[in-house]
């Protein structure tokens, strides 16, 4: 009887991605060209890891490529052919809050070296509410993008699909679409809130994609993950029993400030506060006797205005880098309003920057009508 040679006598061998690490993405072009690979396939192998890459390899080339593949920033394992493939993982939304908008720039630089591309297509999905940077990957991936942002000041939230919940807008004018999508809401139980007329209650992941493809093409609706929602706290008005002493305590503001706040009702005490944190917030503003009115803050609508008289000119390219002007563009004749701004990034970010520089600026808020 023949010998068998060492091919047959090894079992054939897969290549796991375990996780993307600190690879770029531009080596999921890379590999699919050299591999042969649809990149779509390559692309999930990496982001949805862990995941099968290559199987059925000898385990000298299965190695080699385990090899080539960990030098590149790549978390990969060699492993039989007949071991249970990975089980698929569970699958999340990514957004981003910046907490100190300092660090926006930096930000910016190293989710654009992590999601291949450039830092001001970065800015964009930061500044377009609720800041969704990158959908439909693997625990691993969200665990790879942390660690690439772990010493800024910022708050990662990985939003799992098959247990999220979406919250509908509605802009949209009467007619037979609204009439066709507010029909399949009542199918779904789902019934518009009088007060607002926007619908009552959320949505999980199937419905919110079934609604989504079957009415977005009518414009004038909105989906969004409720887990990426801001909200900022308003104090309206305090009393006799208002604990007012505890406004430090509970707004994180020194003790000097209780009386200016005071004297100037209605009056923001936290911003940004987070969607699954809410409920905890207005329990704790409402024992001290001083309840608050939460507004999305992921949904602000505003304005920058500049006044006459103001020094423009040193902010000519924080303009520009913020897409209020065009790259090319000269200094606009003052005053100078910009175009709407939609969530509470932008605003934040332009305000700090223009308190840096010392310029007095004004902010128009809008409500949903105005435009």
């Amino acid at each position: 009887m023949p010998t068998p040679s060492p091919t047959t006598q090894t079992p054939s061998q897969r290549v796991v991605v375990e996780s993307i690490g600190s690879a770029r993405p531009a080596l999921a072009g890379l590999l699919a060209s050299q591999l042969g690979l649809p990149a779509n396939q390559v692309a999930n192998a990496l982001y949805k890891a862990p995941s099968v890459l290559l199987e059925a390899l000898p385990q000298e080339h299965a190695c080699g490529l385990a090899t080539i593949l960990q030098q590149a920033g790549l978390a990969v394992r060699v492993e039989p052919n007949s071991v249970p493939r990975p089980a698929a993982a569970a699958t999340f939304d990514i957004a981003l809050y910046v907490t100190e908008v300092a660090d926006l720039p930096a930000c910016c630089e190293r989710l654009a070296r992590f999601l291949g591309c450039l830092p001001a297509a970065v800015l964009g999905l930061l500044s377009s509410p609720p800041g969704v940077i990158i959908g439909d990957v693997s625990a691993a991936t969200c665990a790879a993008l942390q660690q690439q942002l772990a010493d800024l000041s910022v708050e990662l939230v990985c939003s799992r699909r098959d247990e999220a919940r979406y919250q509908l807008l509605i802009e949209r004018a009467p007619g037979p679409q609204l009439d066709s999508l507010l029909h399949d809401l009542r199918q779904l139980g789902i019934a518009l809130d009088p007060a607002n007329d926007q619908p009552q209650g959320t949505l999980n992941h199937t419905n919110a994609q079934q609604l989504w493809r079957r009415h977005q093409a009518g414009g004038g609706l909105r989906l969004l993950d409720t887990a990426f929602l801001r909200y900022d706290l308003s104090l309206e008005a305090v009393d006799a029993n208002s604990q007012t002493e505890r406004l430090p305590e509970l707004a994180g503001l020194p003790a000097a400030l209780i009386d200016c706040v005071l004297e100037n009702l209605p009056v923001v005490v936290e911003e940004g506060v987070a969607h699954p944190a809410l409920p905890a917030r207005l329990q704790a503003w409402q024992a001290a006797g001083m309840p608050v009115r939460p507004q999305v803050a992921s949904l602000r609508r505003c304005r920058l205005r500049v006044p006459a008289g103001s020094r423009l000119g040193p902010a000519l390219s924080l303009l520009q880098q913020s897409g209020l002007l065009p790259p090319d563009s000269a200094l606009p004749r003052l005053p100078w309003q910009s175009p709407v701004l939609h969530g509470e990034l932008l605003p934040r970010w332009l305000q700090h920057n223009f308190e840096q520089l010392d310029i007095p600026v004004e902010w128009q808020e809008l409500d949903h009508e105005q435009h």
